[in-house]
Parts: C-alpha cells; sequence; structure tokens
C-alpha cells in the first residue's frame, strides 16, 4: 500500500509541473497576441494620419494656385519692392516674394539632401508660407518656384525658363506640333511653376507632395 500511494504522489507531481508549463506557454501566447495586435492599432494608426496629412495638401496647392493667379498680372507695389530691387513698376512674379512662399528661379536640393533637408533651407530663407492648423491638427506650408534660371522677365533672352510651346501662324516655330503639310497648332505660351507643399501632423506625421502647373 505505501509503494502505491507513493507512485500516486508522483503521478501527481508530474501532472501539476505539466499543468504549469502549459499555463505558461499560454500567458506567452496571450502576451504575443495583445502586443501584436497594440502594434497594429498603432501601424493603422500612423497609415490613417500619413493618409490624412496627404490629402491636407491639397489645400496647399490651392492656395498656392490662387495667389499665382492672383499676382500673374500685378506690378511690385511699395510692399514689395524691395523684393524687386526697388522697382515699383516690375511684375510680382519675376522677383523673389520673401515671407510669401514664392521664389522666380528654380531651386534644387544639393546632391545625397533629400526635399526634407533641403525644406530647411527654403524655410531659412523665407521662402515658404505657412497656413494656419486645420482641425485635424495639419499644418500645412508650401513654396512656389518658377521654372526659370534667373529673375526677370520669363520670355528675355537669357532666362532660360520651362515654358509650354508658343506657336505663331503658318510656322512651325517655338517647338509646336505640326503635321505634314506645316499647318501650325496655334497655343498660349504659359510659364511652369513647381509647388511643393510640406504638411506637419499628428505623431510627428510629415507628408511632401509637388505639383507643377503651368500659367
Amino acid at each position: 500500500m505505501l509503494k502505491r500511494h507513493t507512485l500516486r504522489t508522483r503521478q501527481q507531481g508530474v501532472v501539476l509541473m505539466m499543468a504549469l508549463i502549459v499555463l505558461v506557454v499560454l500567458t506567452l501566447a496571450a502576451l504575443a497576441l495583445t502586443r501584436s495586435v497594440y502594434t497594429s492599432n498603432v501601424l493603422a494608426g500612423n497609415l490613417a494620419f500619413q493618409q490624412a496629412a496627404t490629402h491636407s495638401a491639397d489645400t496647399g496647392i490651392e492656395a498656392a494656385i490662387t495667389w499665382l493667379e492672383n499676382n500673374r498680372a500685378a506690378t511690385a507695389d511699395t510692399a514689395t519692392a524691395a523684393a524687386c530691387a526697388g522697382a515699383t513698376g516690375a511684375n510680382v512674379l519675376t522677383c523673389t516674394q520673401t515671407g510669401r512662399g514664392y521664389s522666380p528661379t528654380r531651386q534644387d536640393p544639393a546632391a545625397g539632401q533629400s526635399w526634407a533637408n533641403f525644406w530647411t533651407t527654403l524655410q531659412t530663407n523665407g521662402q515658404t508660407l505657412s497656413l494656419t492648423a486645420d482641425a485635424a491638427g495639419n499644418t500645412v506650408s508650401y513654396a512656389i518656384q518658377r521654372m526659370c534660371s534667373t529673375t526677370g522677365d520669363a520670355q528675355a533672352v537669357g532666362n532660360d525658363c520651362a515654358i509650354a510651346p508658343l506657336a505663331t501662324a503658318s510656322t512651325c516655330a517655338g517647338g509646336s506640333s505640326c503635321d505634314a503639310q506645316k499647318v501650325n497648332l496655334n497655343s498660349v505660351g504659359q510659364v511652369y511653376y513647381r509647388i511643393t507643399v510640406r504638411v506637419d501632423g499628428p505623431r510627428n506625421t510629415q507628408s511632401l507632395v509637388q505639383s507643377m502647373v503651368a500659367l
């Protein structure tokens, strides 16, 4: 009888050990599942913020286009004369507009420099403009750059600008398309502008969007 009781006691000890091992494994699995769900929620939230920031960039693009359209025919007044080297009669878009997010010349990041770092340079030079933060907490900023090599009139000789082909009747000048009979397509010359928008949002979200427009 003593031997049977001892064997039964040993068997109960083995069962207890196995139960403890299973309990530890189940606990670790539950912790791993909880962490996985938490990580998935964080990733989904970050993607949602990133998408919202990208959508907010449309506000900056529309604001920049509106500014270009309102100033394409405007001449420099006393408020912008300094940017136009004192020329109050110069067109606003021919010279730098510090603090208004506009530059009449094309500027690109240096070799190996990202646009995120280059944006800091534009901010330092007063060539960006920030809008009021929206309801989602996104702050939209934009920079407009005319695709020209220098300031002044975009049509001037020596100013290398990205311009839509300007056709003249009965010729094939200006890079326009012509068919076999040399019938020219009349068009209006337009200057290209590059709009760069940066959005800073919640959770350190940052989005950069660029758009090209011709006016």
